[in-house]
């Protein structure tokens, strides 16, 4: 599988196989991130039971398709649906450093979307790392995408398709939409913070970035226990389907937006793709906003990792974040209509 996929990788990048790293990393990676998984699932349930969602807050329906039968899809009609009329397709992928959450952690943003878009939006569930490793959540998410796009009782319009997610769900998007099942049907992918290059350790990568003095990434630590779940032992890190940023362009959507957050220890690895698929060079501020042709890259100042979603916040917090979402959405939202309207691939 993996010789395969490293052959569609970007011609001239050698490979760069994981090693097997001592026994205490790997026991301390196994007990924090086991640790990390059960407690999350205990408050995640635990809120659920004492909140229970109302129903306007719910999906409008949920499937399970036979390719992956124990993972829920979520789908949100927009509220001004009418009967017969056929919608652009929004995919969207959860994060969770594919080892953490479900789709339902992104309802609030589906909702949102589908209102602010009137797009039909699914949402799409994963295989969880440690038990399942790269690349079991790509095809997971490939076989689904295929599924919903063959999905006839969904008012779809097949020429108007785009995939999207957050941290995890971004690189998933990036990687799935290279598997041939799903290649060339996708017309745009919108990515926020995403891990693209799993080539760099988080100490290489905190070492290397270029902006200093901000609140402490929270993933400076937890990212080994990641590596140590989703990339098993000589797994090449430079995998197309793993770290995206080596593939060749053209096995990608032809409009990629990307979002980057300031404080973000995967900001640089971003910025660096959106950049080099731009073909902008080198610039000294390739941080800057830009869009040039199909291509667009927005940087969230004083913004974190996960900047987009909140839990167990106060309602002054979840204000002081929506504010700073709103505009980035509202770019989003405009950046994909035009998208949309592009034929050159049908």
């Amino acid at each position: 599988m993996s010789a395969t996929l490293t052959a569609v990788a970007q011609e001239g990048v050698p490979p760069l196989l994981k090693i097997r790293l001592p026994f205490s990393h790997r026991l301390n990676c196994f007990l924090r991130l086991w640790a990390f998984k059960i407690l999350a699932s205990i408050v995640f349930a635990v809120d659920r039971l004492l909140h229970p969602r109302p129903a306007h807050l719910c999906p409008t329906l949920t499937r399970s398709y036979p390719c992956r039968p124990n993972l829920e899809t979520r789908v949100f009609y927009p509220p001004n649906y009418k009967s017969g009329d056929v919608l652009p397709l929004y995919l969207n992928i959860h994060g969770g450093a594919f080892a953490l959450c479900d789709a339902r952690q992104d309802d609030d943003f589906c909702i949102m979307w589908a209102e602010k878009t009137g797009m039909l939006i699914v949402s799409i569930n994963y295989s969880k790392a440690p038990l399942y490793p790269f690349p079991t959540a790509v095809f997971d998410t490939g076989a689904l995408i295929e599924a919903v796009l063959l999905d006839d009782s969904l008012p779809i319009d097949k020429t108007k398709v785009v995939v999207g997610g957050f941290s995890a769900g971004g690189n998933l998007a990036l990687c799935a939409s290279q598997l041939p099942a799903v290649k060339g049907k996708i017309n745009a992918l919108l990515a926020f913070y995403p891990i693209v290059d799993w080539s760099h350790p988080p100490s290489h990568k905190l070492s290397s970035r270029p902006y200093k003095g901000g609140p402490q990434d929270n993933l400076e630590y937890s990212s080994y226990w990641f590596d140590w779940g989703y990339v098993s032992p000589g797994q090449n890190r430079r995998d197309p389907l793993l770290s995206p940023c080596y593939a060749r362009k053209e096995d990608l959507p032809a409009w990629i937006y990307i979002i980057g957050a300031e404080w973000d220890l995967l900001r640089l690895e971003s910025q660096t793709m959106i950049n080099e698929l731009a073909g902008r060079g080198t610039f000294e501020n390739q941080e800057d906003d830009f869009e040039v042709g199909k291509y667009k890259w927005t940087l969230a100042r004083g913004c974190s990792h996960g900047f987009t979603h909140h839990f167990g916040q106060r309602r002054e917090k979840k204000i002081r974040r929506e504010e700073k979402c709103k505009p980035i959405y509202e770019a989003a939202s405009k950046w994909l209509k035009k998208a949309l309207r592009d034929d050159d691939h049908l």
